[in-house]
């Protein structure tokens, strides 16, 4: 069954990205228009009916798109699109059909169409009141990640930060951190698991496999290697070879277009 989509996105990279998805998955689906802005967002929720589906991203270059979601009666269901994770938008997930973590992983795309497919029958939200968009707003904006990491030379105790790092990886239990251009190597505190889910940015860093998150502004190159997987070259020494898993190729590459 054909349904109409407003797509709600500033990133042309994530535009395309989107609307291949939804080619492949659902071809009687079509997007019926594309908005980068709050103000076009405003416009285009006045003509509602016309619409089954908002795809929409939360944070567009003027500003939080939720804020044109104020004080309307949204009557079409919303998946939400955005960097942040779960922690951060549960002040409303009774509001919306679903919301996307960046980078768009397929599969998890597909997975809210089909959640949509089968709550759409019925009306998803009565309005979004000014006090949940001002807390919601808040909540948001507190999300924060680690700007620096404590390191240690014998004894002496300094900082480093984030923009430093050219990547972190685990061997034998222990995290540490290489710095960019001197590939200096610290030890710290913190598991890979631990920078991935809570500390670091998610548009700047990447978990390219078990033992390996990089820094996206310190990859220089990257080329095809054994079995479908990609090899990194980072400005920073390693004494491994810096590779990319193979069930995580596509994903990387797709993180690196947006």
């Amino acid at each position: 069954m054909t349904k109409h989509l407003l797509l709600v996105e500033d990133e042309p990279l994530a535009q395309v990205r989107i609307s291949t998805i939804i080619r492949k998955h659902r071809p009687d689906w079509v997007v019926a228009d594309t908005v980068q802005s709050i103000s076009e967002l405003e416009q285009a929720l006045k003509n509602q009916a016309i619409f089954d589906l908002i795809l929409c991203d939360i944070h567009l270059a003027d500003g939080l798109s939720f804020r044109a979601f104020q004080n309307k009666k949204i009557k079409i269901p919303i998946i939400f699109i955005t960097a942040y994770d779960e922690y951060a938008l549960q002040s409303f997930e009774h509001n919306c059909i679903d919301y996307v973590l960046k980078p768009i992983q397929e599969e998890r795309l597909v997975k809210a169409f089909e959640k949509v497919e089968s709550l759409i029958q019925s009306p998803v939200s009565e309005g979004f009141s000014s006090e949940f968009v001002d807390k919601f707003i808040q909540r948001y904006t507190q999300k924060t990640f680690k700007r620096r990491f404590l390191t240690k030379i014998g004894t002496k105790l300094s900082f480093t930060s984030v923009e430093e790092i050219a990547f972190f990886y685990s061997e034998g239990g222990i995290t540490f951190l290489v710095t960019s251009n001197s590939s200096q190597k610290f030890m710290t505190d913190h598991s890979l698991n631990e920078l991935e889910t809570e500390l670091l940015n998610p548009n700047k860093f990447y978990r390219i496999n078990r033992s390996f998150i990089i820094n996206l502004d310190n990859l220089l190159e990257m080329k095809p290697y054994h079995n479908g997987r990609l090899v990194l070259s980072l400005n920073a020494k390693s004494e491994e070879v810096i590779v990319v898993a193979r069930e995580r190729v596509n994903e990387f590459k797709s993180w690196i277009d947006q």
